[in-house]
């Protein structure tokens, strides 16, 4: 008998030993025009990728169960059919769409208009804080209707409120990415901030970022645009690259810059509204400096030439444009957004860079006042 028992513990025990650890997603979707509908897991940031896995929501719940050989970034979500694409505030997930850190772990999901995957320090230490950066949010939305005020007094007050929440909410997002660059969830969180965040700041997280965090996927992306940022910081001399006018004859940017002239040089598009709030700004600076040792060069980007011509005609642009440049200017000057609009001196060196409006204006005439 007692042979048989110790028989009997050690088949246990090879079965317990020969069973491979695994994780479990127990989740909540708290929808019920989503019950009998499909959650699906899949790898993030593939969009050609097929889902790892599906499981059906039942009363409100679903289980999945699987063995990761490694932690990976996985998104759960539902088909854009049944729960389309929507924007997310930086550092949130989409309406029941939840990205996290996969491991051999029991993990808790809830699928909701704010979801969060909890159950492994990661990802804990992420929906921490979410809930910080919620709490912040949920003042602004306190605004909202001061805002819309005919108040122009308590509406100046609001936007003022509404704009410094928005930067404390960057700096919390900063202090947290600082102290978890071991967590790959951190380069999800800095490539949604990465609008609100200073190329100084993304300088210096990226410094210290681990092999982890740089393998997110949009993360070598940034890395390589500030890079080329650094080339175009304040005190660099241009880089050169040949183009066409818009009559196709072949230029550099060498035949404008760096010839005794202050130049100014607007990176646009015939299809971007911001871009063409800004050309009476521009052309009020050339017609005021063109025969005081300015000049402007628009270059067009991200159009079709018969756009950008027309374009021209329509905001009667007078000033040398450049059109059809394909990729390599913005590559070159680490362009992600337009309008994009740099100053250089007469030698060259880059004087100002990300100008708009009346800032634009007063730097350039305190330029050409100084000279």
């Amino acid at each position: 008998m007692k042979k048989m028992l110790v028989l009997a513990t050690s088949a246990m025990m090879l079965v317990a030993c020969s069973e491979k650890p695994g994780y479990e997603i127990t989740g909540t979707v708290n929808n019920p025009a989503l019950e009998g509908k499909c959650v699906y897991l899949y790898p993030y940031g593939d969009a050609e990728a097929a889902p790892l896995d599906s499981v059906v929501v039942t009363n409100g719940t679903f289980v999945l169960k699987g063995t990761q050989d490694s932690s990976a970034l996985r998104t759960l979500k539902f088909s854009e059919e049944i729960v389309p694409r929507s924007y997310a505030p930086a550092g949130e997930n989409g309406v029941f769409t939840a990205t996290f850190v996969l491991s051999n772990a029991k993990l808790q999901a809830t699928l909701d208009s704010l979801s969060d995957v909890t159950g492994t320090p990661d990802n804990d230490a992420v929906a921490a804080f979410r809930k910080e950066i919620r709490g912040m949010r949920a003042e602004q939305e306190a605004l909202v209707s001061v805002l819309k005020s005919e108040d122009e007094a308590a509406k100046r007050e609001a936007e003022q409120k509404y704009d410094a929440i928005d930067r404390a909410v960057a700096d919390k997002a900063a202090a947290f990415m600082d102290g978890n660059m071991e967590n790959a969830l951190t380069g999800v969180i800095f490539y949604t901030f990465r609008y609100d965040l200073s190329e100084e700041k993304q300088n210096q997280l990226v410094a210290k970022a681990s092999d982890t965090f740089k393998s997110v996927p949009g993360i070598p992306q940034i890395m390589e645009r500030l890079e080329n940022l650094k080339k175009i910081a304040v005190g660099k001399k241009f880089t050169d690259f040949p183009m066409k006018d818009v009559n196709g004859k072949d230029r550099k940017l060498s035949d404008y810059v760096g010839n005794g002239k202050v130049v100014l040089i607007d990176f646009w598009a015939s299809w971007c509204g911001p871009c063409r709030s800004e050309s009476p700004h521009i052309a009020e600076l050339y017609n005021t400096y063109k025969d005081k040792g300015l000049t402007v060069l628009g270059v067009a980007v991200w159009d079709k030439p018969e756009n950008t011509k027309k374009a021209i005609k329509e905001l009667n642009i007078d000033w040398p444009q450049i059109i059809d440049t394909g990729m390599t200017p913005m590559d070159l000057y680490g362009v992600k957004g337009i309008p994009f609009i740099l100053l250089f001196g007469p030698d060259g060196t880059i004087i100002a860079r990300d100008l708009r409006g009346e800032g634009m204006k007063n730097k350039v005439a305190e330029v050409l006042n100084n000279k």
